[in-house]
């Protein structure tokens, strides 16, 4: 008995020998995901009682075996538990738990918790737009974000966007905001899908983004894409497949009462019974027809506790509702995070993609070739083809029924992308980071353009057409910084310091060939040169510019209550003469924690309420060419034979210089009732001035030359809330909701002028838009429809002294141009967005809601399709049409050959305000019970509409339109010309399934 127990007692000995030989003494430091240290973190061994807690500088030291796990738990943050995997040294960082104040938001070279900044920022997280069909990643904000407004350009696949933060702050300049993607400064975020997207920041205020100097005068988009973590791999796969329609489809004339309009207005017999007996064609539903989209989406990412990953491929195609219109997109992302070193950090980011792009002939100015127009336009009694095999045409005009802008012409683009970045993070000492990045972006475009020379009358005439156009560009940027943060006691203090270079070159060769052979029709457009006529020689576009930069940064907060940051960078642009190239734009903010104050303790339902304001200047140069300060000239060779012509194509402008933009907001952020609601609000005063106008020079071989006289200014306000309204353990919902107003003003253009009013062209009726002094951007110019005589079927319009008078009257008494009159604007008093989202158990329904209110758009479409005054088809409105004295209608007679009944008027200026059921997703998730019996970690399924529901007054397709805010048009109609409706392509109205899979 005694052996056996000195036996046990030897055994437990050796057990306990060996348990002390295998504990290591285990140092780490524990921080916020800022790198703010936390001192008295709790931190124990899993599955005992042996643990510690972090001193001041957030560090401890605590013995552990090597094979077990440490949990680390602190108030208001998420609890982590972290394998030692015997390792003596840990870094570990803890994420904010509770309130959105907490978040941790990206801010220009650097983040910040949104309790502590003192800026306006707004954040939309990948959550925020999962299951949606977007393609175009900016998208993603519409109706998101306070403050941003976003429109479709059109509804064909692959069409841009207009963004305006914070309203327009140019004339001549570009309006839309500066992008910035893991660092790198890009013009456009065409290449990137949305579901490699961790979120986006908008800074929009000057407090925010004057640390970016010349290129933030119109607000910052900054785009943190997605990351690998530490852990175990998984593999994300994600797929969706959708139908699209018109959200309206317009209504015209079919054959009979198309014939009896035309024999009304050219005299009976125009269009004889055997015609309209033969042919009878819809035009708008041949040509407008349903389209698809799909989507498939995979991603791989984990890693280590020091190298993580993320590499994905994204493939979306989209057919349009008019063929040949097709967007497709291939791209492929690799990110790569390594903690190297003690001390060093690498990161890198790369992204490659190919958009290919078959386009077709869009309204986006005042002329009529588009198909949209022509398929509204086309009279019905006009066949597909001609017995000769040509597209069949209107016999008056010659234009081409719809198959003429599909068939005849093909337009092809593709654009080739590779963003790269790398960066090193270096840390001196536990305070002191210094960062190096270099990134590139390189692009190679193609575009080629066909058309036939036999299908129709334009065709024919050029004998056919082939143009190539090829442009590369390549811009580099180099970035260096140096952070210092310190903390000491209640004192928190941060600083920046770094440079920044970047450079742009631009290279672009077009050549075109006409009067095509039948040999070369099809032939491939590396055999150009053995077309039979080429015109001219191939031009030869180049364009350089650069940017050097110095940056600088300080920010102070004292106990999280008072709260303090200035920024200031200095710009040095190529594009300016040497006496303007260099401008300093800085700002500066100030918060204050009132929810921290003695007298807010008993005031229970806040638990977090900061006041903030802030003022700062910055620049904008992208309306400004790269050598407008310099004379230019243009070279010309006609024939091997004869000498160089020599034209000037531009006048020195030595004085331009930057448009400057000063912006004050005073602010606020709210958490209440228990952090269930929150709520932000901004009050903003921004101010342009320097801005650039166009001065058209009438005689001259230069038509214009841009000076910087003109001024803005916008107002707003705008309000974020975001509620729990009930959380429960099978069903939760919650609500998200913004509004944002904005009052643009010229407050002056070119010294004494006070309008310029060639802008917004409406086909054969003149312009529609004035740009005047005291008056928004977009406002609209005209006379005052009075409605339609009952004796002569004429429209009247109101004269100054308010009597009714016909357009066009020879006895004098009908209205003059002096009787013109303003009448509205295009830019809304507010724009919304509205989500709730509900779930119970594994089903979840997200509805999202975002629309504009009181804004106008002039319906140019109408003009054509109730003008009656030509041949071209009509809108059935025209059925009832006045037609003998004492008609009380709305719709006048018919004035062939005559606009006086469909000049500029308040009769085409419509109600553009819209409410919009944006997206409608239903979602389940499948019960892990089941997955785990198949290897899959989690999965869902998902239907979802988008564009299900639009409330509006507007008669024309859709009241998201602009015709003038294509990329083809002028930056001046872009901005100026706003709320016109040629007959751009419709928005879609889209039906689809989705499924993600996690793979374990």
């Amino acid at each position: 008995m005694k052996l056996k127990f000195l036996a046990f007692l030897a055994l437990l000995l050796t057990v306990s020998m060996l348990s002390i030989a295998q504990n290591i003494s285990v140092h780490g430091s524990v921080s916020d995901t800022l790198g703010n240290s936390l001192p008295g973190v709790t931190i124990r061994v899993v599955g005992t009682a042996n643990g510690t807690t972090t001193d001041v500088k957030g560090e401890f030291t605590l013995n552990a075996p090597g094979t077990a796990s440490l949990e680390f738990s602190y108030i208001g943050y998420k609890t982590a538990t972290v394998a030692i995997g015997n390792r003596e040294n840990l870094i570990v960082h803890l994420s904010a738990l509770g309130t959105d104040l907490n978040q941790v938001v990206v801010v220009g070279y650097g983040t910040q918790r949104k309790k502590d900044l003192t800026g306006s920022v707004s954040v939309v997280n990948a959550a925020d737009f999962a299951n949606r069909p977007i393609v175009n990643a900016a998208e993603a904000l519409q109706g998101k974000a306070a403050g941003v407004q976003v429109t479709s350009v059109s509804g064909k696949p692959g069409a841009g966007l207009s963004i305006r933060i914070r309203g327009s702050s140019s004339i001549s300049s570009g309006n839309d905001p500066l992008y910035v993607v893991d660092g790198i400064i890009t013009p456009d975020i065409n290449a990137y899908n949305a579901d490699d997207i961790e979120s986006f920041s908008v800074l929009k205020d000057a407090a925010s983004t004057a640390i970016y100097g010349t290129r933030a005068a119109n607000g910052v988009v900054i785009i943190t894409t997605k990351k690998g973590r530490s852990g175990k791999d998984k593999i994300d796969v994600s797929a969706y497949w959708g139908d699209s329609k018109p959200t309206k489809m317009l209504h015209v004339l079919n054959a009979k009462q198309y014939q009896s309009y035309m024999n009304e207005s050219f005299g009976e017999g125009t269009i004889s019974d055997s015609l309209v007996n033969a042919v009878d064609i819809n035009w708008p539903d041949e040509a407008i027809r349903h389209g698809n989209q799909q989507n498939y989406h995979v991603a791989a990412s984990g890693g280590s506790e020091k190298t993580q990953h993320y590499i994905s491929v994204d493939y979306n195609n989209q057919v349009g509702m008019i063929r040949p219109s097709k967007f497709d997109r291939l791209t492929g992302r690799v990110n790569i995070n390594s903690q190297a070193t003690k001390w060093l950090t690498v990161t890198s980011s790369t992204i490659i993609s190919r958009v290919n792009n078959n386009d077709v002939t869009d309204n986006l100015s005042s002329a009529k070739g588009g198909v949209v127009a022509s398929a509204l336009t086309t009279p019905p009694t006009v066949p597909e083809y001609a017995a000769n095999g040509w597209i069949g045409a209107n016999p008056s005009t010659g234009w081409e029924n719809p198959l003429g802008a599909i068939k005849g012409s093909r337009t092809n683009n593709t654009n080739d992308r590779l963003v790269s970045n790398l960066g090193a993070d270096i840390k001196i000492f536990k305070d002191l980071v210094v960062s190096s990045h270099f990134g590139i972006d390189y692009k190679n475009d193609k575009g080629t353009y066909f058309l036939d020379p036999f299908l129709t009358n334009y065709g024919r005439g050029q004998g056919g057409s082939l143009s190539q156009t090829t442009s590369t560009e390549l811009s580099w940027l180099s970035e260096q910084t140096v952070k210092y943060n310190h903390r000491w006691g209640k004192s928190n203090f941060g600083a920046l310091a770094g440079w920044t270079v970047q450079n742009s070159d631009w290279q672009q060769t077009y050549i075109s060939a006409s009067r095509l052979d039948d040999e070369n029709r099809f032939k491939p457009f590396n055999t150009m040169w053995q077309l039979t006529h080429v015109k001219g020689l191939p031009s030869i576009s180049q364009d350089q510019w650069a940017l050097i930069s110095y940056l600088g940064r300080v920010n102070y907060d004292w106990d999280g209550k008072y709260l303090f940051e200035a920024n200031i960078r200095d710009d040095k642009s190529s594009k300016f003469s040497p006496d303007n190239r260099n401008a300093a734009f800085p700002s500066v903010s100030v918060g204050w924690r009132i929810s921290q104050e003695p007298f807010m303790q008993n005031v229970r339902f806040v638990n977090d309420l900061k006041l903030r304001a802030g003022w700062g200047q910055n620049g904008n140069q992208e309306g400004i060419g790269s050598y407008d300060w310099r004379s230019l000239y243009t070279y010309n060779l006609v024939t091997d034979n004869e000498p160089l012509s020599t034209n000037p194509s531009n006048i020195a402008s030595n004085d331009l210089r930057w448009e400057t933009t000063s912006q004050t907001n005073v602010g606020f952020d709210a958490s209440l009732l228990n952090n269930r609601l929150t709520v932000t609000g901004d009050f903003y005063w921004k101010k342009t001035k320097n801005v650039l106008l166009p001065i058209y020079l009438s005689g001259e071989i230069v038509s214009s030359v841009v000076v910087n006289q003109a001024q803005l200014r916008n107002v707003g306000q705008e309000v974020a809330i975001s509620s729990k309204n009930i959380v429960g353990k099978d069903f939760n919902w919650s609500t998200d909701f913004n509004i944002s107003f904005n009052q643009n003003t010229v407050q002056a253009l070119n010294g004494d002028i006070t309008s310029m009013p060639s802008f917004g062209s409406i086909y054969g009726r003149g312009n529609a838009i004035n740009l005047i002094v005291g008056h928004p951007l977009g406002e609209f110019y005209g006379y005052i429809a009075g409605g339609v005589d009952p004796n002569t079927g004429q429209e009247l319009y109101r004269t100054s002294t308010g009597e009714l008078a016909p357009y066009g009257s020879t006895d004098g008494k009908g209205v003059k141009p002096s009787d013109r009159r303003l009448l509205g604007n295009a830019q809304p008093t507010f724009v919304y967005g509205l989500t709730n989202n509900l779930s119970y158990k594994n089903f979840n329904l997200s509805v999202f809601i975002q629309g504009s209110q009181g804004n106008k758009i002039y319906n140019g479409m109408r003009t054509e399709l109730e003008g009656m005054m030509n041949t071209s088809n009509q809108s059935t409105a025209v059925l009832h049409r006045w037609k003998q004295v004492g008609d009380i209608t709305d719709i006048p007679a018919v004035s062939p050959n005559s606009v006086n009944n469909s000049v500029i008027s308040t009769r085409f200026l419509e109600n553009g305000s819209y409410l919009r059921f944006k997206t409608i997703t239903l979602s389940y998730n499948i019960p892990e019970r089941i997955l785990n019996h198949i290897g899959i970690g989690s999965a869902s399924v998902y239907i979802s509409g988008q564009n299900l529901i639009t409330i509006t007054k507007y008669t024309g397709f859709d009241p998201e339109v602009s015709s003038y805010a294509g990329p083809s048009n002028s930056s001046v109609d872009r901005n100026v010309s706003l709320g016109i409706d040629n007959g751009a392509y419709p928005q879609a109205k889209t039906f689809l399934a989705g499924i993600n899979i996690s793979l374990k």
